[in-house]
């Protein structure tokens, strides 16, 4: 059996809108046709840091200008195993993952890529975060670092 490794970054972006903060989500249909929040995340290239990675997938996935994102803080690596059954012999992926908290400092909402398979986005307010069905357990993630959502 095939193993590979990858490296990517997430990003959990926020707003600030009318003394509320908002976590972006995008809605996006994976390997099996079902739809499915995410947060903006992709593969981080050979030539680029975890930081940039992540900066230039949100801006690639929201269409969000480079220059209203801020990186706030690295909060931590995740590290998970995946059988990738919908790639030619199922390899087996050993997945080192970067996650940041990226405000975002304008008010254009994102426009999704169809091509991408994103169907949609939201902004969920920080507080119903946790009612949202979303892998790694975002909403502790994000309770955890609630008091760097300046």
């Amino acid at each position: 059996m095939a193993r590979e490794y990858e490296k990517s970054s997430w990003g959990i972006v926020y707003r600030k809108k009318d003394w509320k903060v908002e976590i972006l989500l995008l809605k996006w249909l994976n390997s099996r046709n079902n739809e499915e929040y995410v947060i903006p995340k992709w593969h981080i290239e050979e030539w680029e840091i975890a930081k940039d990675a992540a900066v230039r997938e949100i801006s690639e996935e929201a269409w969000f200008n480079i220059k209203d994102l801020e990186v706030i803080k690295f909060i931590t690596k995740l590290n998970y195993t995946f059988t990738a059954w919908y790639l030619e012999h199922s390899p087996t992926i050993d997945k080192d993952v970067y996650l940041f908290l990226v405000r975002y400092n304008w008010d254009k909402d994102p426009v999704v890529e169809k091509e991408e398979r994103f169907v949609w986005y939201e902004w969920v307010d920080i507080d119903k975060i946790r009612d949202v069905d979303i892998k790694f357990e975002l909403s502790s993630i994000v309770n955890r670092n609630r008091t760097y959502f300046i």
